[in-house]
């Protein structure tokens, strides 16, 4: 028992003094329980002149009694610590200096502790949105009259009469609240209930266009455009992403950095400094996690040195796929560079495990793949030479039916840590002869090659090969007749002059630049350069941005005229005159009619294509 201090000087007896009187004896002498550990011992006081009181006691019924302490003069009452579950008696008597002089005992007076009462809070997990129960208990079941607690998460209730606490939490985060079970006759069992309500990992949204490029018009064999695409796309779920490549393959981190962002920067810490190269996966339990991060593939599996350790940030439920921090048993802020991935649902375990372990990332892609491939490796233990490394997957095949000597070689190694973007690009040109596009790094670059339009795909790929694509127009002209003609073969000055026909089918130069056909081959159809023919329809490919070049569609009765122009390329294509069309890189394939057939004599139809 532990003993109030003493204020009075023991002397010892001289001699030759008078001896005097004992003084009274004390009376009433009571002793009781108030706790599991706590004793309350009261007497009267008859003496006026006594030095002090003298406390004596002993564990049982039986055997010595032990001096547990000396007390004041007029002393009544004193509280003494003791143990649970335990018989006590104890006795008091007076005394008087110099001598000393002892009076009479009173009592002994007896009382025995009550066992411990204590409740089984501590610490809980639950889940936003999904269906809670917890039931608050005491020790002594049979002796409790109530419960209650100071606070809940939103959602949750206490029944006071049974100690149940239920209800579907509305809101995640940690809520810490005193218990206090009552009982009769015993005192109140009180302690605190911490309940950190999980969310499951955010979904898996697809990449986001924030801004797409706008429409380019670009002169043909012109300068290189640099177009900066970082912030074309986003990605709404990952913003920081970290790949390590392994012996079974590469897995990719993607962090939740806004529910944990100290651990985040933490492994980023670890990572930046190269501390994870040359590190292994030095534990595997199959259908539970695999864990790396702290020793190294050397002949002593060496430790990585370690930072001052984590704020616990437990918020993301440890679900398949996700990436935690291990920590030290009874240290729920103890994680510094080891980290686990889990193999199948582990939620019931590890949410409400030592407080919590802090998801602070998920495997992206097929990386799990890889995951499971490490889990399913043989295993060894080389606690002989690291004691953390009883249960160490080793590459070795067929799976050995023994020991097998320690071999760093053998080891789930990782070989590169690093930083890595959420979102790859891709881009592509449709008419690649007009204009090409490229990536270096985050910027596209476009060259203008040709005079045509070409279509400019730019596509954002994440993580999980989730895809999300914007497209714009690149046109390259406008086209002059001067500048085709430079881009042909003619053999000779005269071939490349306007009313040329080096083909000689029938069509000059100015009309196979306008038409968009060939000048050093015959172009069949149903063309002729004046005159289209007596055609219900007609078709013909039309040079997209010409320049300084003039294409009229008229109509005539007869081949003798007179003509009309019917439209022209600054009308547009949705024109009664015009059936369809359809665009290419550099050319239109358009399909003239006369809008009424039907009516005699039918039109002829021609196209006028001139030089002003």
């Amino acid at each position: 028992m532990r003993s109030l201090p003493l204020i009075l000087s023991i002397l010892a007896a001289i001699t030759g003094f008078l001896q005097a009187a004992p003084p009274a004896a004390p009376s009433d002498l009571t002793v009781v329980a108030t706790s599991a550990t706590t004793l309350r011992l009261e007497w009267v006081d008859h003496s006026t002149n006594e030095s002090g009181f003298e406390v004596s006691y002993r564990v049982g019924t039986s055997g010595n009694f032990l001096v547990l302490n000396y007390y004041n003069p007029n002393t009544t009452f004193l509280n003494l610590n003791g143990a649970a579950s335990t018989t006590y008696q104890i006795r008091v008597r007076s005394f008087l200096l110099p001598g000393p002089e002892f009076s009479a005992y009173a009592g002994p007076a007896e009382a025995t502790t009550p066992p411990p009462v204590v409740t089984n809070s501590g610490f809980r997990a639950g889940k936003v949105q999904q269906a809670f129960s917890f039931n608050l208990s005491s020790s002594i079941p049979t002796a409790v009259t109530g419960y209650s607690i100071s606070a809940l998460p939103a959602g949750l209730s206490l029944n006071p009469a049974t100690g149940a606490i239920t209800g579907t939490p509305t809101t995640a985060g940690r809520v810490t609240g005193q218990v206090t079970i009552t009982h009769n006759g015993l005192a109140d069992a009180t302690a605190l209930l911490k309940l950190e309500i999980f969310i499951n990992p955010p979904a898996l949204l697809a990449p986001a266009l924030a801004n797409s490029p706008g429409n380019l018009s670009l002169a043909p064999g012109g300068s290189q455009v640099v177009l900066p695409m970082a912030n074309t796309f986003t990605d709404p779920d990952v913003t920081q992403a970290a790949r390590l490549t392994t012996d079974l393959g590469t897995i990719d981190f993607a962090f939740y950095s806004s529910t944990a962002p100290q651990t985040v920067a933490n492994f980023l810490g670890y990572l930046n400094r190269e501390d994870f190269l040359n590190t292994i996966f030095h534990r595997s339990v199959p259908g539970f996690i695999i864990q790396g991060g702290a020793f190294r593939a050397d002949a002593t599996a060496s430790a990585v040195t370690t930072l001052p350790p984590v704020v616990n940030e437990p918020r993301i439920s440890n679900l398949l796929g996700t990436v935690a921090m291990a920590k030290v048993t009874g240290n729920p802020n103890s994680a510094t560079n080891q980290f686990f991935i889990s193999l199948a649902n582990n939620s019931a375990n590890l949410d409400n495990q030592n407080e919590g372990f802090t998801v602070f990332a998920r495997v992206a892609g097929n990386g799990m793949s890889v995951a499971n491939a490490i889990s399913a490796l043989p295993l060894q233990n080389y606690s002989s030479t690291h004691s953390a490394l009883s249960s160490t997957p080793v590459r070795i095949s067929p799976a050995p039916t023994g020991p097998v000597p320690y071999d760093p070689a053998n080891l789930v190694r990782i070989s590169s840590a690093i930083v890595i973007p959420p979102l790859s690009l891709a881009v592509q040109s449709s008419f690649p002869a007009v204009a090409t596009a490229t990536l270096s790094g985050t910027d596209l670059l476009i060259n203008p090659l040709n005079p045509g339009a070409t279509t400019i795909t730019l596509t954002a790929t994440d993580l999980d090969g989730q895809s999300t694509g914007t497209s714009f127009q690149v046109a390259v002209g406008p086209d002059t007749y001067e500048l085709w003609a430079t881009r042909q073969s003619f053999a000779f000055p005269a071939d490349a002059t306007e009313n040329a026909d080096p083909d000689l089918d029938g069509k000059i130069n100015l009309i196979e630049f306008a038409l968009a056909s060939p000048p050093l081959s015959p172009s069949p159809g149903c063309l002729d350069p004046t005159i289209l023919g007596n055609h219900l329809t007609c078709s013909f490919t039309l040079r997209r941005f010409l320049s300084g070049t003039s294409v009229t569609l008229e109509s005539a009765p007869s081949p003798a005229g007179p003509w009309t122009t019917r439209w022209n390329p600054s009308d547009g294509f949705t024109h009664p005159w015009i059936l369809s069309h359809s665009d290419s890189s550099d050319s239109t394939l358009v399909i003239a009619r006369d809008p009424d057939p039907a009516t005699a004599p039918r039109n002829f139809l021609r196209l006028r294509i001139t030089k002003p």
